[in-house]
């Protein structure tokens, strides 16, 4: 059998054989032309910027293009003007009615469709297997999973491109899914010796109330004062369930009975329509829930950990993923996430400055 490192070096002069760029036209700019064998990107030129061209050619607009990849018309223009500059060619004649790709464009467009065919073919050759060929797999607890992860999943697969994103959220934090999933994001730290596992963030937990509720019944203004509240607990494997006794002692199990259940989510939806209290991480300030953090002197401290497997650790998808996961949990831009606690009220100031600063200078 040929060993993997020479198919994919004999599919890379394959691959590069069948590049070529005809009708090419020299850009108004006194850039040389390029060689008419494309092996490769030219220098300077970015998949961003080609990713802007292809959907010129998609959609023969520069609005449309823009709406299409969540950006400005004018960053659609510079990035063009960039690709242009980097292969010294012409690729869009400009019209009242929109734009159309010159021959080069289209020879250039296929010719890169082939070189991402090679290098996903090349991936497969010689890289690690992931869990499932194409996907990249992310396992989360449920609640942040669904609040943090979910809402910021479509950056991810656009940083992917040709990969399939699949977010599996779990109620059962003891588990190990570690043959299941690529990336792993818990609190708990990975103990299998054969996956690399580093510390991501922080969660700081307190007690979260509604306003209704607390309009209705008040706030406890003691730790002794939550036994006579409706108190919500998470009850489910790896969740510590009983940490009201830590605050209040035991004796008070006659006349308390918590509201319990097994999903974080519903934990959320209960204490948000005012069922009653409940320790909830302070991130949720960030999602707008309405929520009113209560003035007691209680805070909890969980570490989030990453973890994915070590024999996976160079692959592209996997340093893309960790990539993004420490971009959002980065307590420089979330400061939620960060080890010391930071109280939701001063979040609110902190963003309030922002906000003050951001529009003075416009101004």
């Amino acid at each position: 059998m040929i060993p993997a490192s020479i198919r994919a070096k004999k599919l890379t002069r394959n691959i590069m054989a069948t590049l070529h760029v005809t009708d090419m036209e020299i850009a108004e700019r006194s850039v040389q032309a390029l060689n008419t064998r494309l092996e490769a990107l030219p220098a300077g030129a970015r998949w961003d910027d080609v990713r802007v061209a292809q959907s010129l050619n998609d959609v023969g607009s520069f609005r449309q293009a823009a709406e299409r990849l969540g950006i400005t018309v004018n960053t659609v223009r510079a990035r063009l003007d960039r690709l242009e500059a980097a292969v010294g060619l012409r690729l869009f004649r400009r019209s009242p009615k929109g734009v159309t790709a010159t021959p080069a464009c289209v020879d250039l467009l296929a010719a890169v469709r082939r070189i991402r065919t090679g290098l996903d073919t090349l991936e497969i050759e010689s890289a690690p297997p992931l869990v499932s060929p194409g996907e990249i797999r992310i396992g989360a607890s449920e609640a942040l999973g669904v609040l943090w992860l979910a809402p910021r999943l479509g950056d991810l697969q656009d940083r992917l491109e040709t990969r399939s994103v699949h977010l599996s959220c779990s109620y059962d934090l003891q588990r190990d899914r570690s043959f299941e999933i690529d990336v792993e994001v818990g609190f708990k730290r990975s103990e299998n010796p054969d996956r690399i596992c580093a510390r991501l963030a922080t969660v700081h937990f307190m007690l979260f109330a509604s306003r209704d509720y607390i309009a209705r019944h008040g706030a406890p203004r003691t730790l002794a004062e939550i036994t006579r509240h409706r108190f919500i607990e998470q009850v489910a494997p790896g969740v510590n369930s009983h940490i009201i006794d830590f605050l209040v002692g035991t004796g008070h199990e006659e006349s308390f009975r918590p509201l319990r259940m097994n999903s974080g989510m519903a934990l959320l939806t209960a204490v948000e329509r005012g069922e009653g209290i409940a320790f909830m991480p302070t991130y949720v300030v960030a999602l707008d829930r309405g929520l009113v953090p209560i003035a007691l002197p209680v805070q909890l401290r969980f570490d989030i950990f990453l973890s994915y497997a070590g024999d996976v650790k160079g692959a592209k998808p996997i340093v893309d993923t960790v990539r993004w996961l420490r971009e959002i949990f980065d307590p420089a831009d979330q400061p939620w996430f960060g080890e010391d606690f930071i109280h939701p009220h001063a979040m609110a100031d902190m963003t309030l400055r922002a906000l003050a600063d951001f529009d003075g200078s416009i101004r």
